[in-house]
């Protein structure tokens, strides 16, 4: 039983950890764009493919597929998701299943202003999202927000082309200059990650890790500590129950004037997915019991010690250029 690990990039610590949980089962193939890629290097073998722009992307996966006998995909990158998932009964067809959530969730989770009128639309605390700066305008003017607030594209990952701005001109400067922006009161209180896995079989909860981010870095949680917290479970709780995500999630939460409110829900392997890993929060033993045809042990609470701080650090591969 193979697995491929698409758009690896520099997600070294995930390759470790799929190698760890395929180590008697099977093998851990990595694949990239790029030759660069650190974590191509820690797989038991590794693929360049194309960009995911390029009109031969998908039938060159399906290749490596074959070429590696791939039981199954996981992908690290958010616009990957959601061409994968646009495919995905193309890759049912070559008996390659996607780990991933379907495509209206991959969909919604892709366009911020999409996921704040879904999770709107279900009573799911969220953070306020405009897609239009004369609407936010005039929330100001009639005093239901304040300045500073996040400027961002309403398609993107990793904090890219994000500004925080402070009044009404910065804000039309950045509108002039950039298209596809979507704004945001600045909830500055505390923000959280939560990473979240949802049986590919049952559709059922199996486990839920909370982290207070401490530093970010490049839009990944650099610095964190593990936290239990019942507002915030029973908030994800009410997120996956309302919803049809499947496989590992990632979701970002504010807190402000003592409430929470989710930010983003992005259907992969968050940045700092480790931290849970590292506590015992084993999302790969998990895929592979649903490759086998295994449902996990559904969701009952906390698992983990609190209380323990991640830092991340950077190492350097060597490899022939």
């Amino acid at each position: 039983m193979n697995i491929l690990v698409t758009s690896a990039g520099r997600r070294v610590k995930v390759i470790q950890y799929f190698r760890n949980a395929f180590r008697n089962i099977g093998k851990v193939i990595a694949a990239d764009c790029d030759y660069k890629a650190s974590a191509l290097y820690f797989a038991d073998e590794f693929e360049l493919i194309p960009r995911i722009d390029n009109e031969n992307y998908i039938q060159e996966v399906i290749n490596v597929c074959k070429g590696h006998k791939v039981n199954a995909i996981v992908s690290l990158l958010d616009p990957e998701l959601e061409v994968l998932a646009k495919h995905k009964d193309i890759f049912t067809e070559n008996e390659v299943q996607l780990i991933l959530s379907p495509h209206e969730m991959v969909d919604m989770s892709f366009d911020k202003q999409k996921t704040h009128d879904h999770l709107s639309k279900l009573e799911i605390p969220v953070v306020p999202t405009f897609s239009g700066k004369d609407s936010f305008i005039e929330t100001i003017e009639n005093g239901e927000y304040n300045y500073p607030a996040i400027v961002k594209p309403g398609k993107g990952s990793a904090s890219l082309g994000l500004f925080e701005v402070n009044n009404e001109n910065e804000l039309n400067n950045i509108f002039r200059e950039n298209e596809g922006l979507i704004i945001q009161p600045f909830y500055r209180d505390m923000e959280f990650g939560i990473d979240v896995y949802i049986d590919i079989i049952s559709g059922e909860l199996v486990d839920v890790f909370i982290k207070e981010k401490l530093l970010m870095r490049s839009g990944e949680t650099d610095k964190s500590i593990s936290i239990h917290n019942d507002k915030i479970e029973k908030l994800v709780i009410e997120l996956i129950d309302k919803t049809n995500f499947r496989g590992p999630v990632d979701i970002d939460c504010f807190e402000f004037n003592g409430e929470y409110y989710i930010s983003e829900v992005n259907p992969r392997f968050g940045g700092g997915y480790p931290h849970a890993y590292e506590l015992g929060c084993d999302f790969m033993t998990y895929i592979a019991n649903n490759l086998k045809g295994k449902s996990n042990k559904v969701y009952e609470t906390f698992s983990y010690e609190k209380g323990l701080i991640m830092v991340k650090y950077d190492d350097v591969k060597i490899i022939n250029g």
